[in-house]
């Protein structure tokens, strides 16, 4: 005699197919899960005393299915002969990440900057450390005088314990105040990267500055028309936390060679919300 669908109970849970707990419920990589935390980069020049620190406030507020509400708040120290306080240009966006097959996402979003920091009222001395300590990667928030349109594409792939990343993100630079000039950066940045929960690997950024040769605001950038930078890295991510480090090691001609004229430490660190 057999037993009825009611005796028998529901049925058992399919397995979880491999590299699963690679992902979160919304089947979202766990890198790019929400989050609320804290950014810093800093950097020091090694035949001069300057240096800078920035750091950013964010949060990825997930908003609806795969599409998330950001917002950046980024603050920065500058030190010579004095030390140097600077808010930099706060930015409101957003983003959306469609899965495009079995291990790969695409990222798509935008934000745009309040215009915060003015080059009328900070001197070129209080910012110019703060965007280097990044190698100028997000340059938009620590340059005066603007309000950046910012978009953002980016891929993520998965081969087992490998996570392959690319992102490209070009930035207008429209002119306020006495700043007369109209700008585009165009950062992008690739990743190799060997583990999930607890790995580590290889980044590659730089930043095309192809307008820069003729900017009207005083800025150590001005005439750089690219900067390339490497950062090995290592991360951790886990159910409610997440952190990254990795040193920063500029290649271009103003901010390199690495670790003899110019080098940074980048860590990031915060909650998980989703």
């Amino acid at each position: 005699m057999s037993l009825s669908d009611a005796e028998l109970g529901p049925p058992p849970a399919p397995a979880p197919e491999p590299g699963d707990e690679t992902l979160n419920r919304s089947s979202v990589p766990l890198g790019r899960r929400g989050a609320i935390g804290v950014e810093t980069s800093s950097f020091t020049g090694g035949d001069s005393d300057v240096s800078g620190i920035a750091i950013a406030l964010f949060a990825r507020m997930p908003f609806a299915g795969h599409t998330f509400l950001d917002v950046r708040v980024p603050f920065g120290l500058a030190m010579d002969e004095r030390t140097d306080a600077v808010l930099g240009n706060v930015t409101l966006g957003a983003h959306h990440i469609a899965r495009a097959g079995t291990r790969l996402w695409l990222t798509v979003g935008g934000a745009v900057g309040l215009a915060t920091l003015s080059g009328q009222t900070q001197h070129h001395s209080s910012y110019e450390p703060v965007g280097a300590s990044r190698a100028y990667w997000d340059l938009h928030e620590y340059f005066p005088s603007i309000l950046p349109i910012h978009a953002r594409l980016g891929a993520e792939a998965h081969f087992g314990p490998l996570i392959a990343r690319g992102q490209l993100e070009p930035v207008l630079y429209i002119p306020l105040g006495r700043n007369k000039e109209y700008e585009v950066a165009i950062q992008h940045a690739a990743e190799l990267q060997v583990g999930h929960g607890i790995g580590g690997g290889l980044r590659v950024q730089g930043m095309a500055l192809p307008t820069f040769d003729n900017v009207s605001v005083r800025h150590a950038v001005a005439r750089n028309l690219y900067v390339l930078a490497l950062e090995p890295f290592l991360t951790i991510e886990r159910k409610l936390t997440f952190l990254r480090a990795g040193l920063l090691l500029p290649l271009d001609e103003e901010l390199g060679p690495p670790l003899d004229h110019t080098w940074g430490f980048r860590f990031s660190a915060g909650v998980r919300v989703d």
